[in-house]
């Protein structure tokens, strides 16, 4: 599969549709510096982020993810970024200038990991949030996708409640939600 220039196997985990792409388009112009993609899946971001960055770490809590994710990377010969398995911030030591976050963001439970996040669609998020500061150098950004399903100003206020501020650096219409990524910081 071709997907922003680059040649991506997806089998087995989350396929790159309109949310990873429109989250694909801010990262090529805002990442920087030393930067982590949270939730890796096939390592779209991290791939995309690789032409901007210093380094890019990229982590996924599946194993399976992890492995599509370095083949993706070396098929397209990528050197600059390196992939582990962990559990959002987990096995995540040091901290970055950018913070990508494609989060499991649907309000429903037990479906898939890849994309269930939970009662209201912010568990995950709200999880996230709580631990990202410590892994953000100061400055640093954090570009996060989620879908109108979700909930925009409940998601904006779990980071404004922590002392972060939050705008809209992109938003897609498609027929079944609106998709915004937010850049956070």
């Amino acid at each position: 599969m071709k997907i922003t220039g680059f040649e991506m196997d997806t089998e087995g985990v989350y396929e790159p549709r309109e949310d990873s792409m429109l989250l694909a388009e801010v990262v090529k112009e805002k990442a920087f510096g030393e930067v982590l993609d949270v939730g890796t899946g096939s390592g779209i971001q991290a791939i995309t982020a690789s032409s901007t960055a210093k380094g890019v770490k990229g982590v996924d809590i599946s194993e399976k993810a992890v492995k599509t994710a370095k083949k993706n990377a070396e098929t397209n010969k990528i050197k600059n970024v390196k992939f582990a398995r962990s559990d959002l911030f987990g096995n995540v030591s040091g901290s970055f200038d950018v913070i990508i976050f494609n989060p499991p963001y649907l309000p429903v439970e037990g479906e898939s990991e890849q994309w269930a996040g939970g009662e209201n669609g912010r568990e995950v998020i709200k999880e996230f949030a709580s631990v990202v500061q410590d892994h953000l150098k100061p400055g640093g950004l954090i570009l996060m996708v989620i879908s109108s399903i979700t909930g925009l100003e409940e998601t904006k206020k779990i980071f404004m409640e922590l002392g972060f501020s939050v705008e809209i650096a992109r938003k897609k219409k498609i027929p079944w939600e609106t998709l915004y990524v937010l850049e956070i910081s």
